[in-house]
């Protein structure tokens, strides 16, 4: 198994729907010894990339009514049984890493954590996150430095 993954989701063209996307370009800048990979959606390809690895952190803009700029983490178990989060009408994260767990059980990362970066704007067109967002990138990358520290 390949040791370590950030996996950031976002779309590049709209203002904070990109935080995930910068967390992983900012990791790459600073060379944290981990893989990185960038997804422009939350469908079947996030198997695809997360499948092998040992610890893997997934790191998404949200909208869950928080402040904009809150960061929430989520486990596991917070995705396959939170309404926001896990919905059977529409592919989100949460359907999407329940499946993959159902599949591809031996192969699905052991350790897998989840952190929402709260969005305020995610339907202008910009390659630039708003000030809250934009600090909220700054702080999900030194927990993840943190986090990778202790492994």
């Amino acid at each position: 198994m390949k040791k370590f993954l950030v996996l950031g989701i976002g779309n590049p063209l709209l203002c904070d729907d990109r935080a995930g996307i910068e967390v992983v370009e900012e990791i790459v800048r600073e060379g944290l010894p981990v893989d990185t990979e960038i997804l422009y959606t939350v469908g079947f390809e996030v198997i695809d990339k997360v499948l092998g690895y040992e610890s893997v952190i997934v790191v998404d803009a949200s909208k869950l009514g928080h402040s904009p700029g809150t960061i929430v983490q989520a486990s596991l178990d917070d995705i396959f049984n939170t309404h926001a989060l896990v919905n059977s009408h529409a592919i989100t994260l949460g359907t999407t890493l329940k499946t993959g767990y159902m599949l591809f059980p031996d192969e699905m990362p052991s350790s897998l954590r989840i952190i929402l970066i709260e969005a305020d704007i995610i339907d202008h067109f910009s390659d630039q996150c708003t000030p809250k967002v934009k600090s909220s990138v700054n702080k999900v990358v030194k927990i993840i430095k943190e986090h990778f520290a202790v492994c």
